[in-house]
């Protein structure tokens, strides 16, 4: 239903609902809280680094992990790999007897 040209888009009680209020001077005046400059330092972190925040998972502390670091990963992976298809192939062979065993008849007694 389409609304008339006389009728105003947003009623007063939306208006009211969606007015931005500035802080006080007094507010404005009183430093910040611990949570606040957490959470600027953060955001200052993230935005010089790129990122979205938080510290980095690998690696040194400041800037990309070292290419050796990753070398070492890789090397890693490609042994643990390495690894668990040998153990699966040795599960999986068969029997290494080096003569089969005599079968077994009906005995005899006398």
């Amino acid at each position: 239903m389409a609304a008339d040209f006389d009728e105003p888009v947003f009623d007063e009680q939306f208006v009211k609902s969606a007015v931005f209020t500035e802080p006080s001077a007094q507010e404005r005046a009183r430093p910040p809280g611990r949570r606040e400059r957490r959470r600027s330092r953060r955001a200052a972190r993230g935005a010089a680094r790129g990122t979205g925040g938080g510290r980095p998972r690998f690696g040194r502390r400041r800037g990309e992990p070292s290419h050796r670091m990753a070398v070492f990963q890789v090397v890693g992976g490609v042994l643990v790999l390495f690894a668990i298809s040998f153990a699966l192939w040795w599960w999986n062979s068969a029997p290494r007897d080096a003569e089969p065993a005599r079968p077994v008849g009906p005995t005899i007694t006398h």
